[in-house]
């Protein structure tokens, strides 16, 4: 379609000039595509929800969740008294790293529509201020949400509630801005770099703000004040940025799928990604282990599959970022089960790895015996374990909030991968 050639390039002005007559104002262009992106997303969540599942399924739980939130807003059960609120303040982060700003330009604007400079600007405005307003609406959602743990647990006031919802909602504004400017000036590595950092730094800040509202209210609305500066100034540097028309229609078009994206996860096709003439560790297929015969060798072979799979990298930091969130908030004794049960799902899951890639066609051009597959296993299985293991017992280490626990669980890493690895690793 980028060929000048194409009929469709030719055709393409005069099919949007047809849908778009009768125009005369960027605004009515503004609610004609907010109208189409409304009636698009309830196409296609009744794709997943049709009126069966939605009279026998979804009305009933929401009838069920509606009066247990009644019951539990008037009188919270024991339980939900160990509701911390790190606890809240995490998930209500969690969700302010949901979702983008959006502007409503499409790529077929750079036809017509950039020609009119006022009506392309007066519709990104536009689409800012719906985003900027629509945003407010789902953390009020949110906040709402919470309120029985808000007002009944914790004892929140009503002006304390209006402030944790204003704090999540700049928050969000901020984040949503900043997370924009970092895609348009970085790019590969470098912007998970200062993803990552904006993420730390915004979870310690907000974590701080949200346990001192109960009895220090006014570092909230501090909070909310430098917050709506901050996204102030920052509205003005985005709204004044240049070259961001592709990333914009980019950004737009994934807002616009997000629901569909999520039913055809697993049959979109994804663009190929070019592979590396040598991998980017172990490029010299140096020797790891001491030893020789064709058990170290296969150990050898497990163990660079499986730190040069992009997946199993993926995987494995979701995986120790989770569990690491969990040591965080649960109790000291849940805390030590749930260090030694997330040792063993790794053994599990490495060996599961392990045993397919002994499975493999190249593999069974050799006549390679069980027992030979079964040492290189029990050899290989430890060290896979061991780096994901190392983080998650640093992390439990250091909610212990003392200078020997990070020492002494990460100490203790090594004897529990390599002993519930011989365990678990016993029979092939």
């Amino acid at each position: 379609m980028r060929h000048a050639g194409c009929p469709v390039i030719r055709l393409l002005p005069f099919v949007i000039m047809r849908g778009d007559r009768g125009l005369t104002s960027s605004f009515q262009l503004f609610t004609r595509r907010v109208r189409s992106d409304w009636k698009f997303q309830i196409r296609a969540m009744r794709m997943a929800v049709d009126w069966v599942i939605a009279i026998y399924f979804v009305i009933p739980v929401l009838l069920v969740a509606g009066y247990h939130y009644y019951a539990w807003y008037m009188t919270p059960p024991a339980w939900l008294h160990g509701i911390s609120v790190h606890t809240v303040a995490t998930l209500c982060y969690l969700f302010t790293w949901l979702g983008t700003l959006r502007y409503f330009v499409e790529e077929g604007d750079q036809l017509f529509l950039r020609q009119n400079e006022g009506w392309f600007r007066h519709l990104m405005h536009l689409g800012y201020r719906y985003s900027v307003a629509l945003q407010g609406m789902t953390s009020l959602l949110v906040t709402l949400v919470f309120l029985p743990l808000l007002v009944s647990v914790y004892a929140y006031s009503a002006t304390q509630v209006v402030g944790f919802w204003l704090l999540t909602y700049v928050v969000k504004l901020n984040i949503g801005l900043l997370r924009q400017l970092l895609a348009l000036r970085i790019r590969g590595f470098m912007l998970w770099v200062w993803r990552i950092l904006m993420f730390a730094v915004g979870f310690a800040v907000y974590q701080f703000i949200v346990t001192a509202l109960t009895d220090h209210a006014l570092y909230c609305w501090v909070a909310v004040a430098l917050g709506a500066l901050t996204f102030a100034l920052l509205t003005r540097v985005r709204l004044r940025a240049r070259g961001t028309f592709f990333a914009d229609v980019e950004r737009e078009r994934d807002a616009r799928m997000r629901i569909v994206s999520l039913m055809l996860i697993r049959v979109m096709e994804r663009k190929r990604k070019p592979i590396r003439r040598t991998p980017l560790l172990f490029g010299r297929s140096q020797r790891l282990l001491k030893g020789k015969g064709a058990g170290t060798g296969m150990a050898e072979l497990l163990i660079k599959s499986f730190f040069r799979n992009g997946l199993q990298w993926r995987q494995s930091i979701q995986f120790a970022a989770a569990v690491s969130a969990a040591l965080f908030l649960l109790p000291v004794g849940i805390k030590l089960l749930v260090w030694l049960l997330a040792a063993v799902l790794l053994v599990f899951w490495r060996k599961s790895f392990c045993k397919d890639e002994l499975t493999t066609p190249f593999l069974n051009l050799f006549p390679i015996k069980d027992e030979m597959k079964h040492q290189a296993l029990q050899k290989a299985v430890p060290i896979l374990v061991l780096p994901v293991l190392i983080v998650i017992s640093l992390v439990g280490g250091i909610s212990f909030f003392t200078w020997w626990g990070p020492l002494v669980m990460v100490a203790a890493a090594f004897p529990l991968a390599y002993g519930s690895s011989s365990v678990f690793t016993s029979w092939y």
